[in-house]
């Protein structure tokens, strides 16, 4: 409110308080289940940008799993990867009207999340969302990228590692944890910074909660797909300065890790007890093969290698005997093989005590009465919220020229920012385990391999170039070159440029763009500098160029957010969307 020197001005004192509306369908929800919210109208003003939706969150494993591995949500979208779809109405009594509804929500808030970014970010939804950190104690030490997605030490809130002790023989159990998860919606009204006349709409928010298998994750220090060179690598049978490879044909009930990659307590290493593991050349080329699956009963520090220090010893069930290839001292990883092994592997998880805290504004009787004999005269109220909207295209992996029509009926345009994701139908083992997913790229020197266990994100696939057209005209006026940058091994400057203006047109600031590819987007700003664009009545097209060496890998499903300005009108007796 402005203040002038030369009149008096009346302030309104505003008291704020937090109250926890429950949802209204129940009280321990499943993946794909609905949760229903209704704020009534006699919660009269919220602060909108202040409220969050908090919840119980625990993983689950079935009863009958052969095998143990650590597991967690998304280091990054965390708890709103639970949000596959969310609508937003007005209340039963004020007519049921539709204010908002995002679509794969969870992979509009993937492009936020790591493009929108910064350490003191990530460190705040570590603490709040449920996301994880890279941290110092699990770090790799052979040259591979960071991992969000490594922390096995106390600090992870998805599971504790207990560890029961006798001289050096450690027993290390896994148990899975509750956590409490702060999730911040965002949605276009839940993240304006405007006071919501509640008392003129009321607000019915409606849920559907992802599938399990597509936003838990195993950690990527374990994995054989997700950054080999981050695993533990194969010291030898004895663990001593003299070491010796496992061969062809000997067996053992015990081998030792080196210390590489933060080896060096049984709490910075990512196995647990009851993991079921495997070996791979450093190329990722040739598994070994045993008599009996290699199962870990003890994690140790143990050995007389590098003067006495200590190496993790790895203790197993049973003694098993190598029959395939020697497994070379020094060279061969070790990866987790609890999720490919498994034949009951299906994971759930369960959210309980499901709330959305409100923030009221108590604006004072006198206000509210201004506010309603100002409606009853005519009056109106507008709210103009910055949302998304989802137009979903699909693309066949064999179309390598491809025009994607985009219906838009947008009236305010901001901008356009293209998603393609992986369409492929995965088994839940396949996609946890990066098993035939996508892949992002890396070079063999740095992390060997770097599959999706993912399909929020966007995938480049060999993308040659793009461009869009609508208003009769080519927008930008050449082709948008991403040769460079599909080929994983470089990167393109121009389509940085048109996702930077892209993202913020569409009020996400882009802090970073580490995740160029990791998770890639094609981004086209309709106005520039908060403007918008009618995009009604136009002949809107996005043309995907597919004429590299390499043909496209996979099918995908094009996730095209536009973000707009969205008119909502309040009058005494009606609400009206202005599209």
């Amino acid at each position: 409110m402005s203040v002038s020197f030369w009149k008096a001005e009346g302030k309104i004192p505003i008291e704020q308080t937090s109250k926890a509306v429950s949802v209204l369908n129940g009280l321990n929800f499943k993946p794909g289940q609905e949760l229903r919210i209704k704020v009534p109208p006699t919660t009269k003003f919220i602060k909108p940008d202040e409220c969050y939706l908090q919840a119980d969150f625990l993983i689950e494993r079935e009863a009958n799993a052969s095998y143990q591995t650590c597991l967690q949500l998304d280091p990054v979208v965390a708890g709103n990867s639970l949000i596959r779809d969310i609508s937003i109405y007005t209340s039963a009594e004020r007519g049921s009207v539709l204010l908002e509804q995002i679509t794969n929500y969870n992979s509009m808030v993937s492009v936020m999340r790591d493009y929108d970014t910064n350490d003191s970010d990530k460190g705040k939804r570590a603490l709040t969302e449920g996301g994880t950190v890279w941290k110092p104690q699990t770090r790799g030490t052979l040259g591979t990228t960071r991992s969000d997605c490594a922390d096995c030490t106390a600090t992870n809130p998805y599971f504790t590692q207990t560890q029961n002790a006798s001289g050096n023989k450690v027993v290390k159990n896994l148990t899975f944890q509750t956590v409490k998860l702060c999730i911040p919606l965002e949605t276009g009204i839940f993240k304006s910074e405007k006071v919501w006349t509640n008392m003129l709409t009321g607000l019915e928010i409606v849920i559907t909660l992802e599938d399990a298998y597509k936003v838990l994750r195993p950690l990527d220090s374990v994995m054989r797909h997700r950054r080999l060179r981050l695993n533990p690598r194969f010291h030898s049978l004895n663990g001593s300065d003299a070491p010796d490879d496992w061969i062809n044909g000997s067996s053992s009930d015990r081998f030792y890790i080196e210390k590489t990659n933060s080896n060096i307590t049984p709490e910075t290493c990512g196995f647990v007890v009851g993991e079921r593991l495997n070996f791979v050349s450093p190329d990722n080329a040739t598994v070994s093969g045993f008599d009996k699956p290699p199962v870990i009963s003890q994690i140790n520090t143990s050995g007389t290698a590098n003067g006495g220090a200590g190496l993790l010893e790895i203790v197993l069930e049973d003694t098993c005997a190598n029959n395939t290839a020697d497994i070379e001292k020094g060279k061969w990883f070790v990866f987790s093989e609890s999720i490919s092994s498994d034949a009951d592997f299906n994971p759930t998880y369960s959210l309980k005590n499901v709330e959305l805290v409100v923030q009221e504004l108590d604006m004072g009787s006198s206000y509210v009465q201004d506010v309603l004999s100002g409606m009853k005269q005519s009056g109106v109220i507008v709210h103009d919220i910055d949302t998304v909207q989802n137009y979903k295209a699909s693309l066949n992996k064999d179309d390598l020229v491809a025009n994607v029509r985009l219906p838009l009926t947008n009236a305010r345009a901001r901008s356009i920012v293209c998603v393609p994701t992986d369409a492929s139908v995965y088994s839940v083992k396949d996609l946890m385990s990066g098993t035939g997913t996508y892949d992002i790229g890396a070079l063999a020197a740095v992390d060997t391999t770097l599959n999706a266990v993912d399909q929020m994100r966007g995938c480049s696939d060999f993308l040659t170039d793009y461009q869009f057209i609508y208003d009769g005209r080519l927008q930008p006026s050449r082709p948008v070159r991403c040769s460079k940058t599909s080929s994983k091994f470089s990167i393109d400057a121009q389509p940085l440029i048109e996702t930077t203006k892209a993202l913020v047109q569409g009020d996400i600031s882009a802090k970073s763009l580490s995740e160029y590819n990791r998770n890639f987007v094609i981004g086209r700003a309709l106005a520039l500098n908060k403007g918008v664009y009618d995009a009604r009545n136009k002949d809107f097209n996005l043309q995907l160029n597919y004429q590299e060496t390499t043909a496209p890998t996979k099918n995908k499903l094009l996730n095209n957010f536009v973000f707009s300005l969205r008119r909502i009108t309040l009058k005494d007796s009606s609400v009206s969307v202005e599209y």
